[in-house]
């Protein structure tokens, strides 16, 4: 595995930067799946940053640089309006393996929230002077259960969450969190301020 934490990956003062989440550890079943896991990850402590249960999330949309307040205002009209008529949505949550920069878990199907992450971009792009990162071919539904904090050889790892394998998880994705978000290196995940809870339907 490689440091996620990359000069180019780190936010200038630690942030906060407005992202829109799914907050995976407001779900006793996901936090239950995390917890499956945990003592193994725990193991390369030195290595990766293992994230709290209370910071587990799946990102929609990210935005990487800072807005001022009239434009927070802004965003969180426009994200309101765009989210509005989004439908809750089921989906499944596993299996986990080392990806090249982080532990990641699957979110399947993804058309519900490449539907969010479309809509969060389209009200993000409303907002004057916001900058988005290019949009990619096909958006990549995912969680993190850590970071990587240096490179590694993932070999072991990679072997042993394929024999740990607790059966996956499904949850309904009613609701996304208008957040300002910190990155932390030193610790090696990311926390957060709620702005505001968007409600789906």
């Amino acid at each position: 595995m490689e440091n996620f934490f990359v000069p180019g990956k780190i936010w200038k003062d630690g942030g906060p930067f407005p992202h829109v989440l799914v907050l995976l550890s407001e779900y006793e079943e996901f936090r239950e799946y995390a917890r499956a896991h945990a003592e193994l990850l725990s193991q390369y402590s030195e290595q990766i940053g293992v994230i709290p249960e209370e910071w587990l999330h799946s990102t929609v949309q990210g935005i990487h640089h800072a807005l001022d307040a009239e434009q927070l205002a802004q965003l969180r009209g426009t994200l309101r309006d765009e989210l509005a008529g989004i439908q809750p949505f089921r989906v499944q949550l596993g299996p986990v393996w080392p990806g090249i920069t982080a532990v990641t878990v699957a979110v399947y199907p993804e058309d519900g929230m490449a539907a969010l992450n479309d809509r969060a971009r389209t009200a993000a792009e409303k907002v004057p002077g916001i900058s988005l990162r290019e949009k990619e071919a096909r958006f990549w539904a995912h969680a993190s259960l850590a970071y990587a904090r240096s490179d590694f050889s993932g070999r072991d790892l990679n072997r042993a969450l394929r024999a740990l394998r607790p059966p996956r998880v499904d949850i309904t994705i009613d609701r996304v969190h208008f957040v300002n978000q910190y990155q932390h290196p030193d610790l090696g995940y990311y926390t957060w301020d709620v702005v505001e809870e968007l409600r789906l339907g």
